[in-house]
């Protein structure tokens, strides 16, 4: 755990708080430099991601690093997934010692991420919150809940696909409770709520329950922003 890294980050963006769960979760030594997403540094596209998205994670940076200027040949590592990925490799405490156990929460990340994140974001962003894809939402959350292992809610252990999948989870519950999102229709966070709480998606609530309290989620959040 002697290596420090520097991770490019923004409070409220989601991908980016992947990130900071995952190296919160492992104990690893890291700094994090804010971004303002809409007023981003000159610097950051040139020298840090030619995306100019975020997260970035700066590995193995000198403690005296100037975050705005690395030396040329500098490792950055784009992209939240493989942020997440690469923490698992490089630290322990993300990686389930069981292979089985890994692989299914693997594929519970994976079918979070080709299902529900995208119809979430339809309805959020695209729909607004008018109520036309929110049965495209459910209805892919129904196709998730079948990927959460049995007793997975219930172990007290914590790997990289919840790593992954805390920062939509809990913000679908917490933000949709502030009625935070860009939605034009009024109460439309209820009316999500309203939806998620029927019986069938008991075991969504109750992970989404176990992720909100896991400390490397709340320690590394601001729900105010």
């Amino acid at each position: 755990m002697a290596k420090r890294s520097i991770l490019y980050s923004a409070d409220v963006c989601p991908y980016a708080h992947r990130a900071r769960v995952a190296l919160k979760a492992t104990g690893a030594d890291f700094e994090i430099v804010e971004i303002n997403l809409k007023d981003k540094p000159e610097w950051y596209q040139p020298k840090i991601n030619p995306a100019s998205k975020v997260p970035a994670l700066w590995y193995d940076a000198p403690k005296d690093a100037d975050p705005s200027s690395p030396p040329e040949g500098t490792f950055i590592l784009p992209e939240s997934s493989l942020i997440v990925d690469f923490v698992q490799s490089e630290y322990p405490g993300l990686a389930f010692e069981d292979p089985i156990k890994r692989a299914k929460s693997a594929l519970m990340a994976l079918q979070w991420e080709n299902t529900v994140n995208p119809a979430w974001f339809k309805y959020t962003m695209s729909d607004g919150g008018k109520g036309e894809k929110l049965d495209d939402f459910l209805e892919a959350v129904r196709k998730f809940v079948p990927f959460i292992p049995d007793g997975y809610v219930e172990s007290p252990e914590f790997g990289a696909a919840d790593a992954s999948i805390a920062p939509f989870l809990t913000r679908i519950f917490e933000l949709s409770k502030r009625n935070a999102y860009p939605w034009t229709v009024e109460n439309s966070g209820q009316i999500v709520l309203d939806a998620l709480s029927a019986p069938e998606f008991e075991k969504l609530r109750a992970y989404a329950d176990k992720l909100a309290k896991w400390n490397a989620v709340s320690s590394t959040v601001d729900w105010g922003k």
